[in-house]
């Protein structure tokens, strides 16, 4: 028996509504969905009786339905949709005899799986979205708090120049806001399914031919595709798409995108929470972060499990891609490949997600030790900006010669680098302004370039302030 909300093994979903929308149980209500809302499309296009209305709305409830033998008898055919068509169908008739001539009418398996899918994208999709505004309000609120806190900005591994956890803050902010405008875009173009056995909807057109005589087949046809996809919330495709498997794909790359970008915070906060940097930590609960052979650990167990959900979305990708590589009107076994690694990319990006909202709550930035990590190479860190204040005097070469001399000589000796720098420049007799100006390159505020520039764009994009972004644009 799993743990309510997740799994042993996957600590992230026990507190995530992921099941709830993506689980067996939610793929059963879209499936429902989707062969009802072409019952009613069939009314709205006079092929079916206006008294199949009421039955759609009397067997709406998927929960009626024996969704353990479903998943049984789907091995028979190879998919969930020719068990539950039976069901269905069962439950309509007890309603009304006749009813049942009316489901599944014109359309196939992968039609109505297919659709089934873009519900479920779309309802977890709007989800995720919803998240990702919420930790972009915390990581502005970061961003904008900590403008002015100078730290060091780090590269390949190595102190590299100063910059502000402001502005590392923004930088997290800038990829949220991407990755959930991204999202909602996909979010809203998922198209609906309705192709029949090979795409060309020869069923429909038959049946509006015979049903219809006083009207176009044409366009009654056209009718009940966009009936269907509007009841279903869902775009109207222009054809069956069931081998352009680009929705799919655009669906999967948008998920993974919104996991990655938070597994890209998570694994900056494991980093800067390393004992020897310590200058970001993850406020922990009671029994949060321990380990089972060290009492002393205090792990960052809520970034961890982000970053573990965000490398499993790379190989969940790949398989949708290959999965392009459709045969024929309908593939075999391309189609049923995607299934499960997009259901488990949506389960991803909503633990991930929901996972680093709470995480960015409870983010302890330590504003002393990042200034006490800035003065670990005696001002080693300060090399560029004391060479582009040197080069105004110097020439750029003679400069950077200068300071790569003396940051050389400032490793070895064991003192800081602008008290070596200071010491050359006046023994080469420079005057007492110049030596100013590059005692000055080693103030960390001096640093921070555009810093302040970048988190007001970054905040005002998040908040979708036109005016203030334009503003701040450079």
């Amino acid at each position: 028996m799993s743990a309510p909300g997740g799994s042993l093994l996957d600590p992230l979903g026990v507190t995530s509504d992921a099941e709830h929308l993506v689980g067996d149980d939610a793929w059963l209500r879209a499936l429902v969905d989707a062969e009802l809302a072409l019952a009613r499309a069939l009314v709205a296009a006079g092929l079916a009786p206006q008294w199949m209305s009421g039955v759609c709305e009397a067997i709406a409830d998927a929960s009626s339905l024996d969704l353990a033998a479903i998943t049984r008898e789907a091995r028979g055919g190879g998919n969930p949709v020719i068990p539950l068509v039976k069901h269905l169908a069962r439950e309509a008739e007890s309603v009304r005899s006749g009813a049942s001539d009316h489901l599944h009418v014109g359309t196939t398996s992968q039609d109505i799986l297919d659709t089934a899918a873009m519900l479920v994208a779309t309802r977890s999709g709007k989800e995720v979205v919803e998240v990702l505004g919420r930790l972009g309000d915390t990581l502005a609120a970061l961003a904008q708090e900590h403008r002015a806190t100078a730290m060091a900005g780090r590269t390949l591994g190595q102190q590299a120049t100063p910059t502000s956890f402001g502005l590392v803050a923004a930088g997290w902010l800038g990829a949220v806001t991407d990755a959930r405008a991204r999202l909602a875009g996909v979010v809203d173009s998922l198209p609906a399914q309705l192709g029949g056995a090979i795409g060309s909807q020869a069923v429909l057109t038959e049946l509006a031919r015979s049903r219809r005589p006083d009207a176009a087949a044409d366009e009654v046809v056209a009718t009940v595709t966009r009936a269907y996809a509007a009841e279903l919330g869902l775009a109207c495709p222009a054809q069956a798409w069931q081998t352009n498997r680009l929705p799919i794909v655009a669906a999967g790359d948008a998920f993974a995108a919104a996991t990655e970008a938070v597994g890209r915070i998570a694994l900056e906060v494991t980093v800067l929470a390393r004992t020897e940097i310590a200058e970001v930590s993850e406020r922990l609960g009671k029994g949060e972060g321990g380990s089972s052979a060290m009492p002393h650990k205090r792990n960052p167990v809520t970034a961890v499990l982000i970053v573990a959900a965000a490398r499993r979305t790379p190989g969940l990708v790949a398989t949708l891609h290959a999965s392009m590589l459709a045969e024929d009107q309908r593939p075999s076994g391309a189609w049923h490949a995607e299934w499960e690694p997009l259901r488990e990319l949506e389960r991803l990006a909503l633990t991930a997600a929901g996972a680093a909202a709470s995480l960015a709550t409870r983010l302890d930035v330590d504003a002393e030790r990042m200034r006490a990590n800035l003065e670990l190479t005696d001002g080693l860190i300060f090399s560029e900006m004391a060479t582009t204040v040197l080069a105004e005097a110097l020439g750029k070469r003679a400069a950077f010669d200068l300071v790569e001399q003396s940051s050389r000589e400032a490793a070895e000796t064991r003192r800081p680098l602008r008290v070596v720098l200071s010491g050359r420049l006046s023994a080469d007799g420079h005057d007492d302004m110049l030596r100013e100006r590059v005692w000055d390159a080693f103030d960390p505020a001096r640093n921070l370039g555009q810093a302040n520039a970048i988190v007001a764009r970054e905040v005002a994009r998040h908040t979708g302030d036109d005016a203030a972004e334009r503003q701040a644009k450079p």
